[in-house]
């Protein structure tokens, strides 16, 4: 004789085995989208020669890879953001090109110190080209807000950024170097080819097994005669 299932250990095992569910299918979309974006990085690597980019255009791309040659304008550089490597604290050092169609800004990779001890100010002014891949940054509701009064960036805002360090035409998207035509007392670039990570399909099975397994126990404990 099956016994019948008490009401509310039904409805909280409906609620959690939906919420587990809900939570599966959200890492199989968060899959789909990751798969997506590897895709979009692995044929932007994947172009032979580097091509001058079109700065007028790079809003209109997710990733492509090019080289963008103009003025280093290293006396608006600014460091981005705060990251570890190595165990050593630093930061993104960014620096704007100013190129015939408008400014770009360049990343150099992590830097450690203050800007002013950074060896890119003997190139100010001077022309330079560099390699590497472009896109557009994103970022959050959680991600702090930038205070340029003081030259301390945590959002690459472009309308604030092209304010403040009075810059023309700013492009909406970041080249992050990995080559370029002068030397940076071998310090820059820096910028390594990587890509991101895409466990969402464990997630997803882990949540999945997660809500079978509070049916099944459901069933032992009410549904077994």
């Amino acid at each position: 004789m099956i016994k019948r299932p008490p009401f509310w250990a039904s409805i909280l095992t409906l609620c959690g085995a939906s919420i587990l569910c809900t939570l599966g299918t959200w890492q199989l979309q968060r899959l789909t989208w990751k798969t997506e974006i590897i895709e979009k990085l692995s044929a932007a690597y994947a172009v032979g020669e580097a091509k001058d980019l079109d700065v007028l255009a790079l809003g209109d791309v997710d990733f492509i890879y090019g080289r963008v040659k103009g003025r280093f304008l290293s006396d608006k550089a600014f460091l981005f953001g705060v990251r570890v490597k190595d165990e050593k604290p630093g930061a993104d050092l960014i620096v704007p090109v100013r190129t015939k169609d408008g400014d770009v800004l360049v990343n150099l990779g992590f830097a450690t110190g203050t800007l002013e001890a950074q060896p890119i100010h003997h190139l100010k002014n001077k022309t330079v080209w560099f390699e590497g891949l472009a896109r557009s940054v994103r970022w959050n509701a959680f991600t702090p807000e930038n205070r340029p009064e003081k030259n301390i960036w945590y959002r690459l805002d472009w309308d604030q950024i092209e304010a403040a360090k009075d810059l023309k035409n700013l492009a909406p998207a970041v080249v992050y170097a990995e080559r370029a035509s002068h030397k940076f007392d071998a310090a820059f670039p820096n910028n390594e080819r990587t890509y991101p990570n895409n466990n969402h399909l464990q997630y997803a099975l882990f949540w999945f097994a997660m809500a079978g397994v509070l049916v099944v126990v459901y069933g032992f404990r009410f549904l077994r005669p």
